[in-house]
């Protein structure tokens, strides 16, 4: 390859992740719109394959009863998220006595409680900032969903067009059949995912509210659904996961025993689910390599934060996908896979 092609690709490269920073206010809710017009198709799809339903239910009605299932759940658990951190905050003062005293125990166990004033450091320690952070960008993400709610019902109204629209494109059949290639490839690999790790993350967040309601730890509707939502981030959302409901074990009790137990078993779980159940249930769907994910997962989360972090599988698998189908992109393919097996170009 000559260096004036390679020259050429790190300068269009660096050209579009510029616009992906730049276009963030606009590109996050959009993308944000297509993840959930995506799972209302396809929860429309899952409803109407008996076939009396197809016989005698319009599709419409279908859609917009998945459309209104959808939009409830996602309020119910907006709303849930919000009660839960405002409880946090009332909490925080018995937190912070609790924060001493393990924090006594812990340097007293070190040998260090002479070196440290733990009076200053349960004091910077302050819940109520915390949540209070957590609680505006709560509201900034509600007024993003007012939009985002505007563009799935566009999408919704226009998707009936899409077939058309590529039909009357002015294109010969060999490209109009490899680009329903490509949309069928990446749909079933973003369905595989999607599916696969929605059931992962939804078992996960049951054992772990079994677990977390069992040793009594305050909020385990929240840390369960905060579980299923991070378990969505490779590889540092199950640390992040555990961290947080292990930390409110922690503060919660006058002993260090709770904390241990939710550490240990929710650990243990996500390690089980994590590392065994899903890779046999995804097997080679995404051919992606492991190293490719956690790089995916830094740029997508330094580009677009959480919601990049969230995304950052199915996005890469998307290029990887459309890259394998030009010999000018297909060696970028080649090296973001698992195995380099990426069929042949038609």
């Amino acid at each position: 390859m000559k260096i004036q092609n390679i020259a050429s690709y790190v300068i269009v490269i660096a050209f579009v992740i510029a616009l992906l920073v730049i276009g963030k206010p606009f590109l996050e809710p959009l993308l944000l719109a297509i993840v959930i017009w995506y799972v209302i198709i396809s929860i429309n799809e899952w409803l109407r394959t008996p076939s009396f339903v197809k016989q005698y239910i319009p599709n419409s009605i279908s859609l917009l009863i998945s459309s209104i299932l959808i939009i409830t759940v996602l309020f119910l658990l907006g709303n849930l998220v919000a009660q839960n951190i405002e409880m946090m905050g009332t909490n925080a003062p018995s937190y912070r006595v609790n924060i001493q005293q393990q924090l006594q125990r812990i340097l007293e166990y070190l040998g260090l409680e002479k070196q440290y004033d733990l009076g200053n450091m349960a004091h910077e320690f302050n819940l109520n900032d915390y949540t209070g952070r957590l609680i505006n960008s709560i509201t900034g993400l509600a007024q993003k969903f007012v939009l985002i709610l505007i563009y799935v019902a566009f999408l919704l109204l226009e998707q009936h067009t899409f077939p058309r629209k590529i039909a009357a494109l002015n294109w010969t059949e060999n490209r109009k059949a490899n680009f329903q290639k490509i949309l069928k490839q990446a749909n079933s690999a973003t369905k595989t995912y999607l599916a696969v790790k929605t059931g992962a993350s939804i078992l996960t967040a049951v054992l772990s509210f079994s677990v977390l309601y069992f040793i009594g730890v305050d909020f385990p509707v929240f840390w369960a659904f905060l579980i299923f939502l991070l378990n969505y981030i490779p590889t540092i959302g199950s640390i992040v996961a555990t961290f947080f409901p292990s930390m409110v074990a922690l503060v919660q009790f006058d002993t260090l025993g709770p904390f241990f137990a939710v550490l240990i078993i929710i650990t243990g779980l996500q390690f089980l689910i994590g590392s065994f159940l899903e890779p046999r249930l995804l097997g080679n769907s995404l051919n992606i390599s492991p190293l490719v994910i956690v790089l995916s997962l830094v740029l997508w989360g330094l580009i677009w934060g959480v919601v990049g972090m969230l995304l950052c599988v199915p996005l890469t698998v998307i290029i990887i996908i459309i890259s394998a189908q030009f010999s000018s992109t297909r060696p970028v393919a080649i090296l973001l896979s698992r195995n380099g097996n990426m069929g042949e170009v038609d």
